[in-house]
Order: C-alpha cells, then structure tokens, then sequence
C-alpha cells in the first residue's frame, strides 16, 4: 500500500508541485535549482583542477581535462537565465 507524503505531516512542510505554482514562483524555483547546479559543477571543476595539478603528467591528460572543462564552462552559459533587456 503506498501512502503519500501529505498523509505524513509530521514529516515536516510539504513542498507544492511545481506544475501547480504560479509562473512567476515556477520560475525562482527554476532558478534556484540552476544556481544549485551550477554551484555544484564550479565545486567538482575546483576539485579537478586541484588533482589536475598533482596528478597529470602526460599532454594527452590535459587534453581530457581542457576538453571537461570547456564543455563544464559551455554548461554553465547555457543555463544561465536569460537577463530582461
């Protein structure tokens, strides 16, 4: 039998769906979850280019991480919210 979490109040504050949300809300919601990811992919690209600098040691390696990094950077433009003119 599944239950669901609005049957569970003591759960805590139950989150509204965003496709119930008014679109000025869906979109902070939008937001925050971009500046979350984007926050995270600046982590691990720091966290990369901290190994990178002790551990690689061949051209053939750097060729990957330039190549991860350019497409992290590419990632990173492309969802950035677009700014009203």
């Amino acid at each position: 039998m599944e239950q669901h979490q609005s049957e569970h109040p003591e759960h805590g504050q139950v989150r509204t769906p965003t496709s119930e949300l008014p679109h000025a809300q869906k979109l902070a919601r939008q937001r925050r979850h971009l500046q979350l990811i984007t926050g995270v992919l600046i982590l691990v690209l720091l966290l990369l280019a901290y190994s990178a600098a002790f551990d690689l040691d061949h051209w053939a390696e750097w060729v990957v991480f330039g190549g991860i990094v350019a497409a992290a950077i590419g990632m990173i433009i492309a969802v950035r919210p677009s700014q009203p003119a």
